[in-house]
């Protein structure tokens, strides 16, 4: 008879500090990257509605990654379901960046202002939220129970 057994403490402690980072940098980095942008919420260009909603988007994340960022810190091997709850909320937040730039063309908009792009074809804003992606798939796996004991 064999039973599952939870990873080891290095093990938990990498997952959960992956988790962590990937709060901050898809909900926290996000924010002051579009607060501090000209093109985005200080762009006088852009009307107050427009600046409005932004802000309340990016309110929206950043709470949504602070809180994250508490349920990952808090979570222990037994409270493994905050872990689940944390990354729950992240890909929420990151599937609307990608449903956003599914539906991009139909609204007429723009990953980019200046229309950067890396590696010939890669928007920032789409490299910068798959590492994000990655780094909270990473993490929850090493969080997650670990085969069966022998």
């Amino acid at each position: 008879m064999s039973t599952e057994h939870p990873p080891s403490s290095a093990t938990w402690v990498a997952g959960k500090t992956l988790c962590i980072f990937s709060a901050f940098t898809y909900g926290l980095l996000t924010a002051l990257i579009d607060v501090l942008d000209p093109h985005h919420l200080r762009n006088p260009g852009w009307p107050g509605h427009a600046r409005f909603h932004l802000l309340w988007l990016v309110s929206g994340g950043a709470l949504g990654a602070l809180t994250s960022m508490y349920l990952f810190w808090t979570a222990t091997p037994r409270s493994l379901a905050r872990i689940r709850t944390g990354a729950l909320l992240g890909s929420l937040h990151i599937g609307g960046f990608f449903l956003a730039a599914l539906f991009k063309n139909a609204a007429g908009a723009e990953f980019d202002a200046d229309g950067r792009v890396l590696f010939g074809f890669l928007p920032p804003a789409m490299l910068h939220l798959m590492i994000s992606a990655a780094l909270l798939l990473a993490g929850v796996s090493l969080c997650h129970k670990k085969g069966a004991a022998t």
